[in-house]
């Protein structure tokens, strides 16, 4: 049986990755990447696991991601990840390159090309099989065509972002706090910050698969739709009711994804989310807020304070800190009148 590139695991009903997992490149980065998670994390609680191996990632990914502090702290701890890997590399001098002798003169579609070729190339480890998409039609040069002895054509097709077929780090995981906190939101930053290359990545929850679009600079948090989503069905939070009728509520308050009374990004129903959720979520979903749709900024306060006391482990976006912060952000937006 296939998915997808990959043939399936027949013991996990997963994609067997051991083709990808036996390649020299990702032996490299999967080690390079976990010895910078543990440094920080400061500890290896998994140490039995090989280095060069995928599961041994995943650990300290969680532990990076379940410290204390916000989902922004997660998201800064995270980052500096990404930027220690080609100075763990022993390459840390291809920034100061690119920056300086290579994106200066380099056309937009070159650039994103580039990064097209690393990602694919050092990358199927982390999220699986990958390809370029997005192509745009790019004129040879005459000059060089000759040559060539015109072997190339007159004009190539060149690939201007990855798309990930089926993520595995999303899938595996199972956590869309994970995927924006400890992947999206660092990996956006870091590309900018050192490369100069904004970009966009659109993880898509339904099917797994994810899209890194380069020189695309990336929306404010607040109103991309990655953090626009109630917790995967496998999340193991008894607080997952809550959660999820909470995003309900906010985007009921704004009239953003509600059609007909169903959540367009659950497919459900409040009423269907309410009744997997405790009896207070229950109680707020049943009853109008004083401001019609919503609960009020001080019940949400009290609600997302209780939630993050009392959570054990496990870190979602909508019960950070700076969750008051957004809501407040969202409202004054679509009071503008910005869609």
């Amino acid at each position: 049986m296939q998915h997808g590139s990959l043939p399936i695991d027949p013991s996990t009903g997963r994609p067997d990755y051991s083709s990808i997992d036996a390649s020299p490149i990702s032996m490299v980065l999967t080690s390079a990447i976990r010895r910078l998670l543990i440094e920080e994390v400061g500890v290896d609680r998994v140490p039995h696991i090989p280095h060069r191996k995928f599961e041994g990632v995943l650990n300290p990914v969680r532990e990076v991601n379940d410290m204390k502090g916000t989902a922004r702290q997660v998201q800064v701890r995270a980052k500096r990840v990404f930027a220690g890997i080609l100075p763990e590399l022993g390459i840390g001098w291809v920034i100061p390159i690119w920056r300086k002798a290579i994106q200066p003169i380099a056309p937009q579609w070159m650039s994103n090309y580039a990064f097209v070729l690393v990602f694919t190339t050092l990358f199927p480890w982390l999220m699986g099989p990958m390809k370029g998409v997005d192509h745009v039609e790019v004129e040879v040069p005459e000059g060089l065509r000759k040559v060539t002895f015109n072997l190339l054509p007159e004009r190539l097709s060149v690939p201007q972002s990855v798309k990930a077929e089926r993520c595995r780090f999303v899938e595996t995981t199972g956590c869309a706090s994970v995927c924006v906190n400890t992947c999206k939101v660092p990996s956006q930053e870091w590309l900018l910050e050192d490369f100069g290359m904004p970009m966009h990545i659109q993880p898509n929850y339904d099917d797994f698969s994810c899209k890194w679009e380069f020189s695309k600079p990336a929306p404010p948090l607040e109103e991309d739709e990655a953090v626009m989503v109630p917790c995967f069905s496998q999340c193991p939070s008894e607080y997952k009711g809550e959660k999820d009728a909470v995003r309900q509520r906010m985007r009921a308050r704004m009239g953003v994804g509600i059609e007909g009374g169903v959540d367009k990004y659950t497919g459900e129903t409040l009423e269907q989310i309410a009744s997997r959720a405790s009896a207070e979520a229950k109680a707020d979903a049943a009853a109008p807020s004083p401001q019609g749709s919503a609960a009020n900024d001080a019940s949400l306060a009290v609600r997302l304070d209780s939630l993050r006391d009392a959570q054990s482990g496990g870190k979602c976006w909508s019960v950070d800190d700076d969750r008051l912060d957004l809501v407040t952000d969202m409202a004054k937006v679509t009071a503008a009148g910005v869609k």
